[in-house]
């Protein structure tokens, strides 16, 4: 054993890394300054937009998160598909900032500062990476702090929007600089502190969204790549686990005291998904192969993927200068090391690429999760010219796109969409013990609204998966507590994996249109509030 390392390199010391000259100093001052910088950047690139209103999404999950506490359904009195973490935050940023309302929507700038914060954390983690995998190389620092804030700050990977992945992100480079830095020690308190760390970050990440098993997928293959002759793997794993199992068993019991047990968890995040794919593999619309059209064409107009692919190309080739005994396959760490990371960051791109295409819905901020893997790869890439070269070219036209998109998305003007005008109606006619349904999804309209929901499913997945032949919402409807206000998508209750044939008839029986905007019907009871 190396005492110098955990790893015992048996055909000597590595040969020195081939570097420029510029490239041979560690972290200084004007390191440390520059990336300060960009994560400055990459955090007031949301600025301008926190008083932008609320997406779908955020909306809902700041609603859910306002009214998180033991109730009829998995959050309170609502439900959805995702881990409690999630809400966490929403909560946290509910408590940092009252939620406003404009007559384009509903605001809310501690959700945007959120994600703001998130993505400021991750340009600062991403330099760190750059610097424990490669240390000493400058030009790699650059390009993965310049890489993150361009992808972090582009419109066509979901930015502004605070949603699951881009919180994500931080949770899962804390997790791959921790396990890094512990491959690099042998076994004691920092290696076991480190390895503990990568383990909470990993599970926070994946309670965050459920998908984002990054930092597991990347200790399962460096461990492998390994071969074994990582000092203490055994107990490494035991470590890595446990601190997992640990941040589960202390999320899940804080979330029992709100009422969310872990069976109504394993539910909604592990079964309904699967249960998600097959409905909408079986009868989804055309909007979802038009939504898959549009992520794969902005992967592309971003540069995203082409810088994806050629930094994995990179990774590819110091694999091979490895095998080839190649000096470039042993820059910034023992060959064995480096060789283990690239495999890692090889295969959690790949994960990161199958939760893309896997999530179904195929909305433009699943290309956030890419950003993990995307950016270990770039700080893998051999420093040659050839590889300065083609990465300088992607680099620049992902800067260039993200700028363009960037300025356009700020210089829009803000318009009152359809749902804002339903959600300004309701506000101005309805009193504040009447309750809505939406018929279905937009949360925004709920949350907007003020009002209560007496149909916990403020997403339309869910609706298709869990009611579909709507029984759940014909009950409610002829309930005594039926909501005074529907709010129906089109001219009835019929949609793609819904059977709405009994759920029209009673509704056209117990409400009256009495006005449209757009796509969207708003119809009311006919005895007027639903509490009389």
């Amino acid at each position: 054993m190396n005492g110098a390392g955990s790893l015992d390199v048996r055909d000597g010391a590595p040969p020195p890394a081939v570097t420029s000259p510029s490239d041979s100093r560690g972290w200084g001052i004007w390191s440390i300054v520059g990336i300060g910088v960009a994560a400055v950047l990459a955090a007031a690139a949301w600025l301008p937009f926190v008083d932008v209103p609320l997406s779908p999404d955020e909306s809902g999950f700041l609603l859910l998160a306002q009214h998180w506490s033991p109730g009829s359904s998995l959050y309170g009195s609502y439900w959805v598909d995702r881990p409690p973490l999630l809400l966490g935050l929403f909560s946290l940023a509910a408590h940092l900032g009252p939620a406003g309302h404009s007559a384009a929507g509903l605001t809310a700038p501690s959700v945007k500062l959120l994600g703001a914060v998130a993505s400021g954390l991750a340009v600062l983690l991403a330099g760190v990476v750059a610097h424990v995998v490669s240390p000493g190389r400058r030009w790699t620092r650059r390009i993965t702090v310049v890489g993150a804030v361009a992808v972090l700050s582009n419109p066509l990977l979901g930015m502004p929007e605070t949603n699951g992945e881009v919180l994500a992100v931080p949770f899962v480079l804390i997790g791959v600089v921790c396990l890094i830095v512990s491959m690099r020690r042998g076994w004691g308190r920092h290696a076991f502190l480190l390895t503990a760390g990568a383990g909470s970050a990993a599970m926070c990440a994946a309670l965050v969204k459920q998908n984002v098993i990054d930092v597991f997928v990347f200790a399962l293959i460096v461990l492998v790549a390994s071969r074994g002759r990582l000092s203490r793997p055994g107990t490494r794993i035991g470590v890595f686990l446990g601190a997992s199992g640990t941040v589960l068993a202390g999320v899940l019991g804080a979330a029992a005291l709100r009422g969310t047990t872990p069976a109504g968890l394993w539910d909604a995040i592990v079964v309904f998904r699967l249960q998600a794919s097959a409905v909408i593999h079986a009868s989804a619309s055309e909007a979802t192969s038009e939504r898959m059209s549009h992520l794969a064409l902005a992967s592309l107009a971003s540069g995203a993927v082409v810088l994806l692919v050629v930094a994995a190309l990179g990774a590819v080739s110091t694999l091979r200068n490895h095998r080839t005994g190649s000096p470039l396959g042993r820059i910034g760490a023992p060959g064995d090391l480096h060789r283990a990371w690239s495999w890692g960051a090889l295969g959690m791109t790949l994960w990161e690429l199958c939760g893309v295409a896997i999530g179904g819905s195929y909305w433009l901020h699943y290309l956030t999760g890419l950003v993990p893997g995307m950016l270990l790869l770039l700080v893998l890439v051999p420093p040659t010219r050839r590889w300065r070269r083609s990465l300088g070219i992607c680099l620049s036209y992902v800067v260039v796109a993200s700028a363009v998109l960037w300025v356009q998305h700020v210089t829009s003007p803000v318009t009152v969409s359809d749902d804002a005008r339903v959600v300004t109606y309701l506000r101005g006619h309805a009193e504040s013990r009447d309750g809505v349904v939406v018929a279905f999804g937009h949360p925004e309209i709920v949350a907007g609204s003020g009002l209560s929901s007496p149909y916990e499913y403020l997403w339309s997945l869910p609706v298709r998966v869990r009611d579909p032949a709507l029984q759940e919402l014909s009950g409610i409807m002829t309930s005594s507590g039926s909501p005074r206000w529907v709010v129906v998508d089109g001219d009835s209750l019929d949609s793609w994996g819904l059977d709405a044939t009994t759920a029209q008839g009673l509704f056209q029986q117990h409400y009256v249109e009495v006005v449209i905007y757009g796509e969207w019907h708003i119809w009311q009871h006919r005895a007027g509030r639903a509490d009389r």
